[in-house]
């Protein structure tokens, strides 16, 4: 009984301290969201709902099913949100007329950077294009 006496203090320190024994999940990751995408003209477009100053800090593109080392990516694009859209033009990335996408991208706030550790957004979308439309396409988490 002795030996287990010695211990009693290291067990009940976290209670005294009131400190929880770590922190909760959601306080230290943020899951991606989803985007909503349309079709403009030539370009590819991404609702970003409450988009304050967010802009665009990462984005990789692919065909569905395209193993993430190949991948099409680009650290800093000359993208921006403007009116809760963020549009790839073709100078970007030229989208075919037809077929089933994966998109990534990251926006970050340069005014919640001072405020909050969360200051990015991570964004996952896939869609098809067909017949000059984009619709949301069902894709399991592994391909993100």
């Amino acid at each position: 009984m002795k030996k287990h006496m010695k211990y009693f203090p290291l067990l009940v320190l976290p209670l005294l301290s009131a400190c929880t024994m770590g922190d909760r999940l959601d306080q230290r990751y943020k899951p991606a969201e989803t985007a909503a995408v349309v079709l403009k003209g030539d370009q590819v477009c991404f609702a970003i709902p409450s988009p304050d100053d967010y802009q665009p800090v990462f984005i990789s593109v692919a065909p569905r099913h395209t193993p993430h080392r190949a991948r099409w990516y680009q650290q800093q694009p000359r993208l921006s949100v403007v009116n809760g859209e963020m549009c790839i033009p073709p100078q970007v990335y030229k989208f075919p007329d037809k077929g089933q996408f994966v998109t990534s991208f990251t926006l970050a706030s340069k005014e919640k950077a001072q405020t909050t550790e969360f200051n990015t957004r991570r964004f996952d979308a896939a869609f098809e294009i067909d017949n000059g439309r984009a619709t949301a396409i069902k894709v399991d988490n592994n391909e993100f």
